[in-house]
């Protein structure tokens, strides 16, 4: 936060700055990206010296900013979870990682408060086997757009905030999450803290993933259902170029998740899956950044609005969260669409070498039954995936180019 005095924000200030001062930093969005995903962070996975080196680079930049820490902490936030390498094995040992999450506050003295966040860990050197890449053991995975990018709308708007010399209607949390990767693990544990100590949080925007816009223009949406503002402002704030693919449910792929399930509000902002998805060669001089600049404007556009009338009610989306927890015994080896289009689970790419590539399935192909299980969107696959068993056949059940097709398959 500035030192200088801040000025107490009106509906007319506010416009005239939007204006004034909405233009981001290309440069300064580029240098976080290419810094976050060098090979000498070393892939930052929780736990790691990578993650380490940039969860300091990241607390540096809060305090730079004047940013302080959420109350009686320091910016970085350590946490620590149980994670078994192979949870498919008959051996339940685990080990136990600890992670740092990086959290910087500004406190405008305003009853409501938003959280901005993403995720700043990645793969490292494959060493949980979560690289897409056969031969991806051992090497780099430095993770621009994922999730570089991200990080990079969060320390922008953490930039534009801090410096604007306005009083904002409501105080903001930045959020930098660990142990995403591994299953939401440090959004969880900030989640809670949320929970217990900052009641007044009433939306959360998370980005994971903001760097590839392809060129459809189409931007991805989720947790647009989970209040009933969300979706005109979202929509009148939209930049005329941009597609947007929009999901109501809350519950999604990322650290947005963890808040919709205390019940805060939020919207989720994600380009989507490509071919460089969790493998080495997700790197910085493959993201689109004129277009991640047009969608860190856009999100502080919404940002902007929303806190004009910050006290957002909440809606629970219609996926119910148990789902969620169910514990894969097998896979297919595919890169699922998330958004609910009602006829199946849409695959957006398929990983070499897996069970799906094995039986000839392809990207576009719609997934509509495994064996018994009826499979509508992605949480009814997750379900069906959780009941099925190894080395057993089934007949699965797709759509290509409007033709239904049934296969067997052994996991």
């Amino acid at each position: 936060m500035s030192h200088l005095l801040k000025i107490i924000i009106t509906p007319l200030l506010l416009l005239y700055y939007n204006i004034a001062l909405s233009q981001i930093d290309s440069i300064r969005v580029k240098q976080h990206i290419i810094t976050l995903s060098s090979d000498a962070m070393e892939g930052r996975l929780v736990g790691s010296k990578g993650e380490k080196m940039a969860s300091e680079y990241i607390a540096k930049y809060f305090k730079e900013l004047n940013l302080i820490p959420l109350q009686n902490r320091e910016f970085e936030l350590p946490f620590s979870f149980n994670y078994n390498l192979n949870p498919h094995s008959l051996n339940k040992s685990t080990d136990t990682v600890s992670g740092i999450n990086v959290i910087g506050y500004i406190d405008n003295g305003r009853k409501h408060t938003f959280i901005v966040g993403a995720h700043y860990d990645h793969l490292g050197y494959n060493e949980y086997n979560l690289s897409t890449d056969s031969k991806g053991k051992g090497m780099i995975h430095n993770g621009a757009d994922d999730n570089a990018s991200g990080v990079s709308a969060v320390l922008e708007l953490a930039n534009i905030y801090s410096i604007n010399n306005i009083k904002e209607p409501v105080n903001f949390i930045f959020a930098c999450f660990s142990g995403e990767e591994l299953g939401l693990m440090g959004s969880k544990s900030l989640a809670e803290i949320i929970k217990k100590e900052y009641p007044s949080v009433s939306f959360m925007i998370n980005f994971d993933m903001i760097g590839r816009m392809d060129s459809t223009n189409t931007l991805n949406i989720g947790g647009i259902g989970t209040s009933p503002r969300l979706n005109d402002i979202v929509y009148k704030n939209k930049p005329s170029e941009f597609k947007l693919k929009i999901d109501s449910s809350g519950v999604g792929p990322s650290d947005h998740t963890s808040f919709y399930l205390q019940n805060i509000p939020v919207l989720f902002f994600f380009t989507g899956l490509h071919t460089d998805y969790h493998k080495p060669s997700d790197d910085a001089h493959k993201i689109n950044y004129v277009k991640t600049n047009s969608i860190i404007e856009y999100s502080k556009s919404i940002i902007d609005t929303l806190s004009m009338n910050p006290d957002l009610e909440f809606s629970e989306t219609k996926f119910k969260t148990k789902k969620s927890n169910a514990t894969f015994k097998v896979t297919l080896g595919i890169f699922p669409d998330y958004t609910d289009y009602g006829d199946g689970l849409h695959i957006q790419e398929i990983i070499e070498d897996r069970i799906a590539h094995k039986y000839g399935l392809q990207k576009g192909d719609i997934i509509t039954k495994i064996d018994a299980f009826k499979i509508t969107e992605i949480y009814s696959y997750m379900e069906a995936l959780s009941q099925l068993k190894v080395n057993k056949k089934y007949k699965l059940t797709y759509i290509r180019n409007h033709k239904t097709q049934t296969i067997k398959i052994i996991f």
